[in-house]
């Protein structure tokens, strides 16, 4: 199985390609900023961050900054407030990631204010890190060499940046709710000499989607799918705490890829997710998705 960081590709092609719009005065370097701040405790000891950069690409923001002493902090995250990656790296090299499955449930992560006038974001964030965001039995583990605790708060300004690919994302109704997510990676296996890629569709929560396709042969169209279909299909998932492991739903639904091309896939999809042990249900409307491939 291949699996592919789409979110550094995103980042390189819109840093390479797009300029910040209009005359934008907002200053990036928080020691020159009289009203920006970015307050950091990293393993209960305070921190001094001296600088920091943020952008805002259509529904997704980067936010980094750097400490005194060289600890580099990461957040990328969407305009509703779902922490997507975040982590730390010491000049040493060492680095602490946040959990990568279920984010929410070790890490606390709130989007106080996105100000789109003044191009300002302010964020709180606390919980725990580790040195392996899969490693699951660490994950949720009391035991306090497993993790380092992080907390504090921003309130910076953004370049406002133009993507390659304007309107990346995905967004569905769960039973009712709003969801959002991106694609942050992909996987692809052979099922019978045909290469099957899944763009795995997350954010901090307990549930995952993945759109299944053909990698060579997609095409426009409208498809309805079950379980037993290998391809043109929405998968579904949701990250059960007791066994600390997806369990996998069955699914039933419709699928309609309205363009297709060598850099995204773009369409709508419904379906009915059952558990398969308890036949619990999970109904996903007005689902809508523009995804990288």
């Amino acid at each position: 199985m291949i699996k592919i960081k789409i979110i550094a590709f995103m980042l390189f092609i819109a840093l390479a390609t797009s300029c910040s719009s209009g005359d934008d005065n907002n200053n990036n370097n928080g020691n020159q900023s009289t009203t920006a701040s970015f307050d950091f405790v990293y393993n209960n000891e305070v921190k001094k961050v001296s600088s920091w950069k943020a952008i805002k690409i259509d529904d997704f923001i980067k936010v980094t900054g750097q400490t005194a002493d060289g600890i580099g902090v990461d957040f990328k995250f969407n305009i509703y407030g779902n922490l997507y990656q975040g982590f730390t790296l010491s000049t040493s090299g060492t680095s602490y990631e946040v959990s990568e499955v279920f984010t929410s449930n070790t890490f606390t992560f709130t989007l106080e204010d996105l100000n789109t006038i003044n191009k300002t974001v302010k964020v709180k964030f606390s919980g725990k890190l580790y040195e392996d965001g899969y490693d699951y039995d660490a994950n949720y583990s009391t035991d306090p060499s497993k993790f380092i605790p992080v907390s504090g708060s921003f309130n910076v300004p953004y370049d406002n940046l133009v993507p390659n690919i304007p309107g990346l994302g995905t967004f569905a109704k769960f039973d009712g709710k709003d969801w959002h997510g991106m694609s942050l990676d992909s996987s692809t296996e052979l099922i019978d000499f045909d290469k099957i890629t899944t763009l795995n569709v997350e954010n901090d929560g307990e549930y995952s989607l993945g759109i299944v396709f053909p990698k060579a042969d997609v095409k426009t169209g409208t498809y309805v799918f079950t379980s037993n279909e290998f391809y043109n299909r929405v998968s579904f998932m949701k990250f059960d705490l007791e066994t600390h492991e997806f369990i996998n739903y069955n699914v039933s639904g419709t699928i309609t890829y309205s363009e297709v091309n060598d850099s995204y896939l773009e369409g709508t999809f419904s379906l009915t997710a059952t558990n398969p042990v308890n036949e619990s249900k999970i109904v996903i409307t007005s689902g809508k998705f523009k995804e990288g491939r």
